[in-house]
């Protein structure tokens, strides 16, 4: 059973879970008749938006799988076929049939995607550069492993134009490292940060992991005062799910290991949610903290149920309503591409219903909560008439509150958020 409250870290890619703009004048069809009948993916021509869009890359490899971990991710086969998966990328970035502009974040995430040669990423953004239309002030993030970082691929890495460095770190204590199976110690998570800042990276996120078994709170602490002494622009801090197939999960059901008490995740949390702010940074989201300007734009992009596209196994797109997932499988997603057909596995068209629980459920995640009377707008009812029955139940019990126009959870409902939210699915 998965664990309810703070975002977890298996949650952490929105790009699996987002709603999707409405209402703009062009509006791509996804996928037609033709290319379900003839396996191959044909996306009738249109515009990527008007808004702020964005790219997701998938790199499904890793050092090795750690026990925690329920992302579509591997270890890492051979030179290879690794090579055979990022020509296959490379061809799924080129054959979209979208007209793309105004991009303003791409994302490459995994796995690791720094197992990847400093030559594969560069043909990688190569395609995206001869498919899109870039802003200028894009940010472009790479999540990075501390063991594959070496001075020369951070240094590429800013030449080809990333300008967002999101680190797994998860946390300073090396005894949980190792219980978590992380390849790294607490030593190479600091001098990949140091690498990282010396090759001219100016945004660089922590990834943090509390709630793990055995983990006290004095650990925590000093997990969170090791990371805003280092000074990133951006923190992430997520409570642990035990998640279907993992050896975490395993663990649990044998009684090898023994969960993080509720009571004791709870606090977890609002050790995070009172001291990161008294050291620089802005509580702006359930799980995320930032310094001032450095929110990461590719996930409020998702927070905001903006459009954007997702390549590699297991990816997700959303434009306008429409969703779409590639297979999750790196070998049939390579067998697929290499042979002319399409990538899909799945694709819906969301109900209005759909949406508005997905603007919703995203919208509360962000600490500001939501505009009443912009989510009308856009939406075409405040969100409180969506079921209002849960809103005023969750009002009375002190977990929303209404303030200056806008609808947010008071500290005690972000301390359960996941329980809280289900009630609104339809």
């Amino acid at each position: 059973m998965t664990r309810k409250g703070p975002l977890s870290y298996t949650q952490k890619q929105g790009h699996n879970f987002s709603a999707c703009r409405q209402g703009r004048k062009r509006r791509p069809q996804g996928i037609d008749a033709r290319s379900r009948r003839s396996g191959k993916r044909f996306l009738k021509f249109g515009y990527f938006g008007d808004g702020m869009n964005s790219f997701y890359l998938h790199i499904p490899f890793c050092l090795s799988k750690c026990r925690y971990c329920g992302f579509n991710s591997v270890p890492a086969p051979g030179a290879e076929e690794i090579e055979r998966y990022c020509r296959a990328l490379e061809r799924d970035i080129r054959e979209t049939k979208l007209e793309i502009r105004n991009v303003e974040t791409a994302y490459f995430g995994g796995g690791t995607p720094t197992l990847l040669s400093a030559g594969q990423i560069e043909n990688l953004i190569s395609a995206l550069e001869k498919k899109a239309s870039f802003e200028k002030s894009a940010e472009i993030t790479i999540e990075a492993n501390p063991e594959t970082m070496t001075s020369e691929k951070l240094s590429h890495l800013r030449t080809l134009g990333f300008s967002r460095l999101s680190l797994g770190v998860q946390s300073f204590d090396d005894g949980l490292l190792k219980i978590l199976g992380r390849p790294h110690d607490s030593g190479q998570a600091m001098a990949a940060y140091r690498l990282a800042r010396r090759a001219g990276f100016e945004n660089i996120g922590l990834d943090l992991i509390y709630g793990l078994p055995g983990q006290s709170m004095k650990q925590w602490e000093r997990d969170l005062r090791r990371a805003a002494e280092l000074g990133p622009e951006h923190i992430s801090a997520y409570s642990l799910t035990y998640e279907p197939g993992t050896e975490f999960t395993a663990w649990r059901e044998q009684g090898w290991i023994e969960p993080c008490g509720e009571d004791l995740e709870a606090e977890m949390f609002l050790l995070a949610h009172q001291y990161l702010p008294t050291a620089g940074y802005q509580h702006y989201e359930v799980s995320n903290f930032s310094r001032p300007g450095h929110r990461c734009r590719h996930n409020l992009n998702y927070w905001r149920c903006g459009d954007y596209l997702g390549f590699g196994a297991g990816a997700s797109s959303h434009i306008e309503g429409r969703r779409w997932t590639n297979v999750s499988d790196w070998r049939e997603y390579v067998i697929r591409l290499e042979s002319g057909q399409s990538p899909i596995g799945f694709s819906e068209e969301l109900s209005s219903g759909q949406r508005w629980f997905e603007a919703i459920f995203l919208g509360l995640r962000m600490i500001e909560g939501m505009a009443i009377e912009e989510f009308k707008s856009r939406w075409g009812q405040r969100p409180d008439e969506y079921k209002p029955e849960v809103w005023e139940k969750l009002s009375k019990e002190g977990y929303i509150i209404s303030r200056q126009g806008r609808l947010c959870f008071t500290s005690q409902g972000l301390m359960i958020a996941d329980l809280l939210l289900s009630n609104f699915a339809p």
